[in-house]
Formats: C-alpha cells, sequence, structure tokens
C-alpha cells in the first residue's frame, strides 16, 4: 500500500518515516512550501506566546528565539511543542491538539487582562485570535510564515503517481494546489479516484467540492488521529 503526503517539508519527510514504520510505502509530494515572511514581532510585554504550528518557530529569528524564549508559551500539540524546545523555548505548555482546546486551556489559566503574541502564518482559520479577542482577551497576531503553492511536480514525481493507492492531506492549501497541479499535468482524474484522508472537513472541503468520491476525515485535528484512521480504513 503505497500512500501520497502532500504536506511541505519537513513535515512531510517526518510523516512518511511513521507511515513507512507502520509497513506503508509513502511518496511525498508536497504541494505548498512554507517561507519565511520576515514579520517581526512586537517586543511589547506580554503575558504568554501562542502557537499552533512548528513552522513559527522554524521561521523565527535566532534573536527573536533568544528574546523570547523565556516567555511561557502555549502550544496546540505536543509535537509543536517538542520543535519549540528544541529551538531553546524553555517554558513550553500543551494544549488538547485543536485551537479550539489552546483556547479553553488559556480562558481557564489567565485572567481577561492577559495579554499575548499569537505566532502564525497563512493561510489559516482565525479561531484562535478569534475566539480570544471575543472572550476579552489582547491578542496580537503576527504571521511569521506562508504556505506557498509549488509552481509545479517534477517529472519523475509525476510518473509516480500512478502506483498511489490513497492520499494524507494536512491542510486545505495543499488540497487546493494539489487539485491545480493535477489538472495542470493531466493527472486530475487519477488523484480523483484515490481515498483521501484529511486532517479536518476544512482540509477536506476541496476534494468534496470537487466531488472526489471517497474523502475521511480524522476524529481530531492532529496527525495521531489522521494516521488511526489510515490504519483503520486501509489494509
Amino acid at each position: 500500500m503505497k500512500l501520497l503526503i502532500t504536506r511541505p517539508e519537513p513535515d512531510a519527510t517526518a510523516t512518511a518515516e511513521r507511515l513507512i514504520g507502520l509497513g506503508y510505502e509513502c511518496l511525498s509530494l508536497p504541494a505548498t512550501e512554507i517561507v519565511a515572511t520576515g514579520n517581526a514581532i512586537p517586543s511589547d510585554k506580554v503575558t504568554a506566546l501562542l502557537a499552533t504550528s512548528a513552522n513559527a518557530f522554524r521561521t523565527m529569528t535566532r534573536a527573536d528565539i533568544a528574546r523570547l524564549s523565556s516567555t511561557p508559551l502555549h502550544c496546540v500539540g505536543e509535537k509543536t511543542a517538542k520543535i519549540a524546545r528544541e529551538m531553546g523555548f524553555l517554558s513550553v505548555h500543551v494544549a488538547g491538539g485543536s485551537g479550539t482546546k489552546l483556547v479553553s486551556d488559556i480562558k481557564a489559566h489567565y485572567p481577561l487582562h492577559a495579554r499575548f503574541i499569537y505566532l502564525t502564518g497563512s493561510p489559516r482559520k482565525p479561531t484562535v485570535e478569534t475566539e480570544l479577542k471575543a472572550a476579552g482577551y489582547q491578542v496580537t497576531s503576527v504571521e511569521l510564515y506562508q504556505a506557498q503553492s509549488v509552481s509545479a511536480w517534477p517529472g519523475p514525481m509525476i510518473i509516480s503517481l500512478a502506483g498511489i493507492d490513497a492520499a494524507l492531506h494536512f491542510s486545505r492549501a495543499s488540497v487546493e494546489t494539489l487539485l491545480v497541479l493535477a489538472e495542470q499535468s493531466g493527472h486530475i482524474a487519477e488523484i480523483k479516484r484515490l481515498p483521501h484522508f484529511c486532517l479536518s472537513d476544512d482540509v477536506a472541503y476541496p476534494l468534496r467540492e470537487a466531488h472526489c468520491p471517497t474523502v475521511a476525515t480524522a476524529m481530531e485535528a492532529n496527525e495521531k488521529s489522521l494516521l488511526d484512521l489510515v490504519a483503520h480504513l486501509l489494509p
């Protein structure tokens, strides 16, 4: 059983290694790449930092990491927190694996006068900042990275699509780009026929709009839940 992974590097390789450990073959064919925006992080004193993706830390400057390393940091899940610790953050807290659970965790531990910097990227769903601001917290969102569509797939990679049995998707941007690239390369029929396993309903939306017949979503929006879904539905 050979699986297509569309998420950008270095996460694509990490996911492929986990799937290979479960007995699958993998083709990493990223539809997007992560690019630093160069946006500055304010120097204002804040109560804590928030992050929902490890890409925030990968695109931060060393100077910003050194300046903020002692500030409490709340991450959406353990994998994001692990990268944060490796990058030098000293006080890292883990929520329950989703933006909604991160919001609940903040509400449970901080008074309404607390101020946060949300280290984030584009595109994204504004769940975290919208819900915290609605509750009365002060949140400054800083887009540190952007997921940009790749311009084309390498020829040998396109040929490899013929042997794919299913596809895994972690972001809506990757899915949207995948469908465009597949159309451009003449492989849209092959992509549509595949079973598609998605991190969330939002990620799955473009596939359902494109009338792909087999689209499944994870119970929770994290990698473990998605890999559990794959193991449950694929032989």
